[in-house]
């Protein structure tokens, strides 16, 4: 840590991971301390709330670190470089960072004796749903991570540091990158099935479902070659290879351990495997394709007449020079 102006400056990750301690420590004590005697149980549901958007906090702080550059205002003649990719290391404990606070469970604290108590005040919300969404909003949660980790402007700049970096220095990857955040969203699948699973007590947790899911579509996103970017290609071909290797883990799975399987993980396996299925093969004729786009598509798709060029005529002697019949 450094003093600035009289104040302590803590580095990125150890600010980042003092905003989690914060956030863990405060749901401990929502429900013993924050509410309350007397206070409506509405008051919980603000109070995890808040840890939420703190949790939230730390994950996009350390997010940006991935890929990211350091810049200086350094000018010639002065020691250094203006942009200096950030040093492997801190990248990748900012990925695990990332992973560890917002991929488990377990990272979002949440618990049946909690969530019953996350009421709404009905005297100042008389039409408010008592419930709270845990569903949509910890999947909300996860999809923005995935956004943070997989948009097509990090992976274009993680691909470029590599490149800007020495060969014979460390520096994070791209394939690194996708396989460990793959290997952190599919542990289950990557486990095997090793009980038997009911629809009480899944293989796969309904949350975990959720973000599988939305770990797939991103990748089934990123092999269609958009041209957003240089790396769209390399990109294409790595996210391709991912859903390959999920599908095929996939279908081991379900082979192998089909009845011991609970409904839930059973069904959520068997759709997964035929939507990659599917979009591997539409994503090859698209590549295949160039994967150029069209503009008079829209106008099939929407059920409108292509329009089509002006019709030509001659000039004639004498004639104004005509172009073209509107």
């Amino acid at each position: 840590a450094t003093r600035v102006g009289g104040w302590r400056r803590l580095p990125p990750l150890d600010y980042a991971q003092s905003l989690m301690a914060l956030a863990k420590a405060s749901r401990g004590r929502i429900l013993e301390k924050f509410v309350k005697d007397g206070e409506p149980w509405s008051k919980a549901r603000r109070g995890y709330e808040i840890t939420l958007s703190t949790q939230l906090n730390a994950t996009n702080i350390m997010s940006n670190w991935i890929g990211g550059t350091s810049v200086s205002r350094v000018r010639k003649g002065d020691a250094g470089a203006p942009l200096t990719p950030i040093d492997a290391k801190a990248q990748r404990d900012a990925l695990k960072f990332v992973i560890d606070n917002t991929f488990s469970d377990e990272a979002f604290g949440l618990t049946p004796e909690l969530l019953v108590k996350m009421s709404v005040n009905k005297d100042e919300s008389a039409n408010a749903d008592p419930q709270w969404a845990v569903h949509d909003r910890i999947s909300g949660v996860q999809s923005a991570a995935l956004t943070q980790l997989m948009n097509p402007g990090k992976l274009r700049r993680v691909y470029d540091n590599e490149f800007i970096t020495p060969a014979d220095q460390d520096q994070l990857t791209l394939p690194e990158l996708l396989d460990t955040v793959s290997a952190s969203i599919w542990s289950e699948v990557d486990k095997g099935v090793d009980a038997r699973y009911t629809a009480r007590k899944p293989m796969i947790s309904s949350l975990r479902r959720s973000l599988q899911r939305e770990h797939a579509e991103r990748l089934i996103d990123l092999t269609l070659d958009s041209g957003f970017n240089a790396a769209s290609k390399t990109i294409s071909n790595l996210s391709t290879a991912k859903l390959r290797e999920i599908n095929a883990k996939i279908a081991k799975t379900l082979d192998k351990g089909d009845s011991n399987i609970d409904p839930y993980s059973k069904a959520h396996l068997t759709e997964l495997r035929q939507r990659i299925t599917k979009a591997l093969d539409a994503s090859y004729v698209y590549n295949m394709g160039g994967g150029g786009f069209d503009p008079s598509m829209l106008f099939g798709l929407f059920g409108q007449p292509v329009p089509q060029p002006a019709p030509t005529v001659p000039n004639t002697p004498g004639s104004p020079d005509r172009k073209s019949v509107v």
